[in-house]
C-alpha cells in the first residue's frame, strides 16, 4: 500500500515538474525585452539612490555612535543603583529605554527591522535541515505498542516469519496463545530511524506473550535448530567437528556441505528451543538417513537394480568397489551411503602419474620381404604428471576436477620396418609369393631342396618333409606361411623345437618346425597371408642339424605335402 503511494506521488512530482520548467522557459521568452528595459530604469535609479542611501547611512551610524556615548554614561550609574535600591534601578531603567526610542528612534527601527528577518531566517535553515533528512516510513503498532518503522509492509510480513519460526518451538510445551494485534500509520521519520526484518523480528518477539531470552540462534540451510546461550559455545561446537578432519596440507579447504548461520537475537526461553554444547554436539554427531542396502533376488541383473532405483548403473558400480555384472543370490549391494546430521566437506590439489601410449609408426624397407614385419625402434610409453582439485564429502571423494597437466617423460614412438621386396618363383633360390604346385607355396625362401621325403624311413614314420638349402648353411633361412590362415601354435616343443601351426580352414593345417630361436614372427590367434614371415630356419628341437621340417595336416591327419607343393 505504502510503496503504491510513494510512486504515485513521485510520478506526480515529476510531472509536475516538467509542467513547470515548460511554463517558466515560455515566460521567460515573453518577459525578455520588458524585463531588459526594466532592468536598465533600476540600475539608473541605483546610482542615483545610492547617494542618498550614503547619507542616511552616515545619518545612521552618528545616531548609533549617540546611543552607546548615552548607554555608557548611565551603565556605572544603573550598576550601583541595582546593588542598593532595585526596585528604583528598574524604574530608571524604563525611563532610560523610553528616553533612547524617543531619541534614537531611527537606530532602533533600524535594528529591529534588520534584526527579525535574519532570525527568521535562521530559524527556516534550522527547520529545513531538520525535516531534510526524513522520510515517510509505517509505523508499525504490534499488541498496543510501537515496535519501529519500516519501509513496507513486506518488511513486516518477513519479520514476522521469521518470528513464528523461533516462537514454534515455545509453541510446543506453552499452550497459551500469542496473541497479535497489528496497525500501521505513516509517518515522516529519520532514515536512521527504520528497521530491517532481523530487529523488527526481535521486537515481534519481545511484544509477544511468551518467556524470551537473549540468545545465538543456529539455522542450518536456512532452517532453525536450535538456540545457545552465547555464540562462543556454539562456534566451538562446530570448530571441534572441523578440528577432526584437518590435515598437514596448508592448502586444503575444510568446511560444512550446509550452510551454517549465527543469529544473535530474542529466542522463547524453553528447553526445546534453547540447547547446551552438549545437546548441540550429540544433534550434529547424529545421522540425517542410514545407509540402505539391496538383496539380490533371482533374475536380478546389475543394470535391472540401477534401473528399479532410479540410479545409473555407473553410480552403482561406484558404490560398490569390485562389482562386476556377476552377481549372485544374497549378496548385498549398496544404494546409497549413511549421511550424517552435517557432512564435512575438505577440497584440497592431489597429484597422479599417468602414462601416455607411444603410437606405431610404419616404415617400409626394401631390404625385406613383402609381408615382412620388423621392429626397428621399440616404443616406450611417457609420462605426464596431472593435478587435481579433489573433493572429499565425510571422507568420500566426490568429484574430481583436472587443474594442470604436465609431461615429464615424453612417449619414444615404435618404429615398424615393413618389407617391399618381392622374390621371383623357380628353385633359384629365391620365392615367389604366387602358387607353386596345386595349393601352398612353397614355405623356406632360398631353401628348395629336400634333405627327407615323406613316409616311412630307417628310423621311422617321418610325417613331413624336411627341407634345406643346396649345399647346407640352411640356418637363418625365411620361413614363410605356405597358405593365408590363424596361427594356431607358435612356441616350443620337445621334439619340434620352435614351431608353428596355421589353420587354413576346410580341416587343413600346416606345421613349421625347428626354427631358430627367437625367431617367431608371429603369435596364436593371429592372422597372416600367404608368404608372410612367421620365422627362420634353425635346429632346435630333436634333429640332427639345420632345416625346416614341414607337414601338411587334414582333419588332423598328416599327409605327404609334395602334392601341396608341386
Amino acid at each position: 500500500m505504502l510503496d503504491k503511494i510513494y510512486r504515485n506521488l513521485y510520478y506526480l512530482g515529476l510531472k509536475s515538474g516538467y509542467k513547470m520548467r515548460n511554463a517558466v522557459r515560455w515566460l521567460l521568452h515573453k518577459l525578455q525585452i520588458p524585463l531588459k528595459a526594466i532592468w536598465t530604469v533600476l540600475a539608473a535609479a541605483f546610482f542615483m539612490a545610492a547617494g542618498a542611501i550614503r547619507k542616511a547611512f552616515s545619518a545612521l551610524l552618528r545616531e548609533a555612535k549617540e546611543l552607546l556615548a548615552d548607554f555608557r554614561r548611565v551603565r556605572g550609574h544603573l550598576r550601583k543603583l541595582l546593588k542598593t535600591d532595585r526596585k528604583s534601578a528598574l524604574a530608571l531603567l524604563r525611563t532610560y529605554a523610553q528616553k533612547a526610542v524617543s531619541r534614537h528612534g531611527v537606530v532602533i527601527r533600524f535594528a529591529v527591522n534588520t534584526g527579525l528577518p535574519v532570525l527568521a531566517f535562521v530559524l527556516l535553515c534550522l527547520t529545513v535541515s531538520s525535516y531534510s533528512g526524513r522520510t515517510l516510513a509505517l509505523e508499525v503498532n504490534y499488541n498496543g505498542s510501537v515496535i519501529g518503522y519500516v519501509e513496507s509492509e513486506a518488511v513486516y510480513h518477513e519479520a514476522q516469519e521469521l518470528a513464528s519460526v523461533r516462537l514454534s518451538t515455545a509453541a510446543k510445551v506453552d499452550s497459551a496463545p500469542v496473541t497479535e494485534s497489528t496497525s500501521y500509520a505513516i509517518k515522516p521519520v529519520k532514515r536512521s530511524e527504520i528497521q530491517d526484518a532481523a530487529v523488527l523480528c526481535d521486537e515481534i518477539i519481545e511484544h509477544s506473550n511468551r518467556k524470551i531470552t537473549n540468545a545465538c540462534g543456529i539455522y542450518v540451510d536456512d532452517v532453525f535448530l536450535c538456540a545457545v546461550k552465547n555464540e562462543t559455545d556454539a562456534t566451538s561446537v562446530f570448530d571441534n567437528i572441523l578440528r577432526n578432519y584437518k590435515t598437514d596440507d596448508k592448502n586444503a579447504v575444510v568446511g560444512f556441505v550446509e550452510d551454517i548461520a549465527y543469529v544473535q537475537g530474542l529466542y522463547p526461553d524453553s528447553d526445546e528451543t534453547v540447547w547446551d554444547a552438549g545437546r548441540l554436539t550429540e544433534q550434529l554427531n547424529s545421522k540425517k538417513s542410514a545407509a540402505q542396502y539391496y538383496t539380490v533376488q533371482a533374475g536380478d541383473t546389475v543394470s535391472g537394480i540401477a534401473q528399479k532405483y532410479k540410479m545409473a548403473t555407473s553410480q552403482l558400480f561406484a558404490l560398490n568397489p569390485g562389482l562386476n555384472e556377476n552377481i549372485h543370490i544374497g549378496q548385498q549391494l549398496l544404494l546409497s551411503r549413511e549421511v550424517s546430521y552435517i557432512q564435512v566437506q575438505v577440497t584440497k590439489t592431489e597429484t597422479r602419474t599417468v602414462s601416455i601410449p607411444y603410437e606405431t609408426v610404419e616404415e617400409k624397407t626394401a631390404s625385406l620381404y613383402s609381408g615382412t614385419k620388423r621392429t626397428k625402434t621399440k616404443g616406450q610409453n611417457g609420462e605426464q604428471i596431472v593435478t587435481e582439485l579433489v573433493t572429499y564429502v565425510d571422507g568420500v571423494r566426490t568429484s574430481v576436477k583436472e587443474v594442470s597437466r604436465q609431461t615429464t617423460k615424453a612417449p619414444v614412438n615404435e618404429v615398424v620396418q615393413v618389407g617391399t621386396k618381392k622374390a621371383v618363383s623357380g628353385y633359384t633360390g629365391s620365392y615367389s609369393t604366387t602358387s607353386y604346385g596345386k595349393r601352398f607355396i612353397w614355405p623356406a625362401v632360398g631353401a628348395y631342396s629336400t634333405s627327407s621325403g615323406f613316409g616311412y624311413r630307417r628310423s621311422g614314420y617321418h610325417g613331413g618333409v624336411d627341407i634345406v638349402k643346396p649345399g647346407g648353411h640352411s640356418t637363418g633361412a625365411l620361413v614363410v606361411a605356405a597358405a593365408s590362415g590363424t596361427v594356431v601354435t607358435a612356441g616350443y616343443h620337445s621334439s619340434y623345437g620352435y614351431h608353428v601351426v596355421i589353420n587354413h580352414g576346410d580341416g587343413l593345417s600346416t606345421l613349421y618346425a625347428h626354427m631358430l630361436k627367437g625367431s617367431l614372427k608371429v603369435s596364436a590367434g593371429q592372422h597372416v597371408s600367404a608368404g608372410q614371415a612367421i620365422g627362420n630356419i634353425g635346429s632346435t628341437g630333436n634333429v640332427t642339424g639345420p632345416h625346416l621340417h614341414f607337414e601338411v595336416r587334414v582333419s588332423g591327419k598328416r599327409v605327404n605335402p609334395m602334392p601341396y607343393l608341386r
